[in-house]
């Protein structure tokens, strides 16, 4: 972090270098520079949130899809094993 007295030294150095009409010049321009990039900086991170919150909600779709799929498989399971237990039970009355 920069302290007073570099802050100081660098004014200084930029007065000697630009000049007292060209630095209130140069305060503005690096002003609304330093803005832009802070609306850039904003604009993006709204971007990534609006991105994060649609890959959640895929995400959630997806893992919705496997639950309904794998209750899909156990009920078809289970009836298989039941046909499967209802046919030895007629083949051991047979028998």
């Amino acid at each position: 972090m920069i302290g007073y007295t570099e802050l100081i030294v660098i004014l200084i150095a930029a007065l000697f270098l630009f000049g007292p009409q060209k630095l209130p010049e140069l305060a503005r321009s690096l002003g609304s520079a330093v803005g832009e990039f802070k609306k850039a900086q904003r604009a993006s991170e709204m971007q990534l949130t609006e991105f994060d919150a649609y890959t959640q909600k895929a995400e959630n779709k997806i893992a919705l899809n496997d639950k309904e799929e794998s209750k899909e498989k156990y009920a078809t399971n289970l009836q298989e094993k039941e046909e499967n237990e209802k046919k030895e039970i007629e083949n051991n009355i047979k028998q």
